[in-house]
């Protein structure tokens, strides 16, 4: 089923499960609203092509062993295992496999909404999270790596944001180090954990003693300090010289950096190559947007090859979202306003219902802004 959406030319039923439903910005809190007029604006028009997910889905649709621990589950009358969306990754990949089948590559999907996760509460970590975001599916990787970067910037830029950085990765810096070892998943989790929050100290006790030749364990250690601007990667290249997979990756975090660097970006751009993000359907580039006044990141993204073929559709893909709660907090702390409202409407009101109502539809047509009221 297809129809209009409020935010985008086409809007899609995602799927068996969940039931078709429009991101209503009336719905979002006053905060919310304040931020939503400028990810309108900051997404050119080319990009408005908006998918509409259901809130919840099979359970195994959503991919990411790392959001286990934080989705909200539940059994279906049916007996399925149901699940809230923690993100929307997984559902856009399912619907670019099964309902945009029949569309060519590369697709770039639109959406906006919330997710929910579990969360301890604190400033900015809330359980139900409104997030906007833009998946590239098929196409050059390079060229639609550099692409979703520059449209999160823009963003970032429409909606006022000061002093923002652009923190790259590559997950293949951290697996090209360890390809070959034996290391168990829990052990794999610890010490990506322990890399991202560059923990030196924690990435050596993560290790289990003989589980990784020295250097490899030297190398992984000197992830947590190879963070800075893009000239951090020639650094980076001869700290990791002894891993052929490691060094293509970061050949291509060079290429990204570079293209950024032309365009214009360079001024908020950082590598950071303990970001290995937690989300293990990655593969490639990965990236964190952070701004002063704030805590944590605003948002993210990355590059996932791999996650549209368990839906059947083979594709690489990247994508970013940005948490608009978050947005909303951080620009309140850096004092950007939003937008005045608007006038206040004009009270129409006659003795007569018909004629009052039709006075009042002559004037929104005319663009001004009504309230009718009845005069007894």
């Amino acid at each position: 089923m297809m129809r209009p959406s409020e935010d985008a030319d086409l809007a899609l039923h995602a799927g068996e499960v969940g039931r078709e439903r429009c991101v209503a910005p009336a719905r979002a809190g006053p905060a919310r609203r304040a931020v939503l007029p400028g990810r309108r604006s900051a997404t050119p028009p080319e990009h408005r092509r908006a998918c509409v997910p259901p809130l919840f889905d099979y359970a195994d649709v959503f991919a990411s062993q790392a959001l286990l621990p934080k989705t909200y589950s539940f059994v279906g009358r049916d007996g399925s295992l149901l699940a809230l969306r923690p993100d929307f990754t997984s559902l856009l990949a399912k619907i670019a496999a099964g309902r945009l089948a029949g569309r060519p590559a590369p697709m770039r999907l639109y959406y906006s909404g919330e997710v929910l996760r579990y969360e301890p509460p604190r400033a900015g970590r809330q359980s139900e999270l409104f997030q906007m975001g833009l998946e590239h599916l098929g196409g050059d990787p390079r060229a639609a790596d550099a692409e979703v970067l520059a449209i999160a910037a823009e963003c970032l830029d429409v909606l006022g944001v000061r002093g923002f950085v652009l923190a790259l990765g590559h997950v293949g810096v951290f697996g090209g180090l360890l390809a070959g070892t034996a290391l168990d998943p829990a052990t794999l989790e610890r010490l990506r954990e322990r890399v991202e929050a560059k923990d030196a100290a924690g990435v050596r006790d993560a290790l289990p003693s003989g589980a990784v030749p020295a250097p490899v364990a030297d190398a992984l250690v000197r992830l947590t300090t190879l963070s800075g601007d893009p000239a951090i990667l020639a650094e980076a290249e001869r700290a990791l010289a002894s891993c052929p997979q490691a060094q293509a990756a970061l050949a291509e975090l060079a290429k990204v950096a570079e293209t950024l660097q032309l365009a214009g970006l360079g001024r908020g751009l950082t590598v950071d190559l303990s970001e290995v993000r937690g989300l293990d359907y990655y593969t490639g580039l990965v990236f964190r947007a952070y701004a002063p006044d704030l805590g944590f990141e605003v948002g993210g993204g990355g590059r996932y090859d791999t996650l549209l073929a368990r839906f059947g559709r083979p594709m690489p893909a990247v994508g970013f979202m940005l948490g608009l709660d978050r947005l909303a907090l951080l620009l309140d702390r850096q004092g950007v306003r939003p937008e005045p409202p608007p006038r206040p409407a004009e009270v129409v009101s006659g003795s007569g219902l018909g004629p009052g109502l039709q006075r009042a539809r002559e004037k929104r047509a005319a663009g001004i802004r009504v309230r009718f009221e009845e005069r007894s």
